[in-house]
């Protein structure tokens, strides 16, 4: 755990759009119960308006501020600062390596701030998520009702219900990129994706048809059969949805068959 000592240094990633990545040190004054994304809020207003970064609901519920936190992703509203250093990480996590880190980087002291990793930076700690999005969007992660749909067709009993609670948990947040088979295959839709897929596909509401139709999406070779089972992403996962976990399920459960 960092000591109270009233300030905190920071290394920060930064990259403009078509230049050559850089280290920068920052000391934020602490203040008590002050978040990651916080200090980078302090950064910003009092010395460089110009740093980069995603925020939305502070909340730890919107998945925008995802980022690299001293070489674990997180999310940034909701990592303390006075307790980077000691959050426990998760075993078996891949390299992350975004550029050439200072030698003198206190890693004893410095909280070190990095992107999402296995995507293209725009600026500092932004990326690119449209290839996030455009598979998730894919495997068409919702309903397909007519317009004057009316119960019961759309009544789940609890247990039904209870069987998919945690995948309805997902934030969208992107960290679970850090899987090592996103690292080397652009096309692989991601662990994201896929559990939103197994989200709809176990659900007991969806038309026969769309499940088909997801299933089919799923099976292609840049999806479910290009998994090689790290589950990294359970790992990383801030809500606990587990996308290797329902990766598996797809598999022995759906692609079996």
């Amino acid at each position: 755990m960092i000591e109270m000592d009233n300030k905190q240094k920071f290394l920060i990633y930064r990259k403009k759009p078509d230049g050559k990545p850089v280290y920068e040190r920052f000391e934020v004054p602490l203040t008590p119960g002050m978040s990651v994304l916080e200090a980078l809020f302090y950064i910003q207003d009092h010395f460089d308006s110009s740093l980069a970064f995603r925020f939305a609901c502070r909340g730890a519920i919107c998945g925008s501020c995802g980022m690299t936190i001293d070489k674990f992703p997180q999310l940034a509203c909701k990592t303390q600062v006075l307790n980077a250093k000691s959050t426990k990480k998760p075993p078996k996590l891949p390299q992350l390596t975004f550029g050439d880190i200072p030698t003198n980087w206190d890693e004893k002291t410095e909280i070190l701030i990095e992107p999402l990793p296995n995507m293209n930076i725009i600026k500092d700690l932004v990326v690119d998520m449209e290839p996030f999005w455009e598979f998730y969007r894919y495997v068409q992660p919702y309903f397909k009702r007519e317009y004057n749909d009316i119960q019961p067709e759309s009544l789940q009993s609890p247990e039904k219900a209870r069987s998919i609670e945690h995948l309805v948990y997902c934030i969208l947040c992107g960290i679970c990129w850090t899987c090592p088979v996103n690292d080397k295959n652009s096309k692989y839709l991601g662990p994201t994706a896929l559990a939103k897929a197994y989200r709809f596909i176990a659900d007991s509401r969806l038309s026969d048809e769309h499940r088909s139709t997801i299933v089919d999406k799923v099976s292609d070779t840049n999806a479910v059969p290009a998994c090689e089972k790290h589950f990294v992403c359970n790992r990383v996962c801030p809500k606990n949805v587990r996308p290797g976990t329902a990766i598996k399920n797809i598999r022995e459960e759906w692609l079996s068959q």
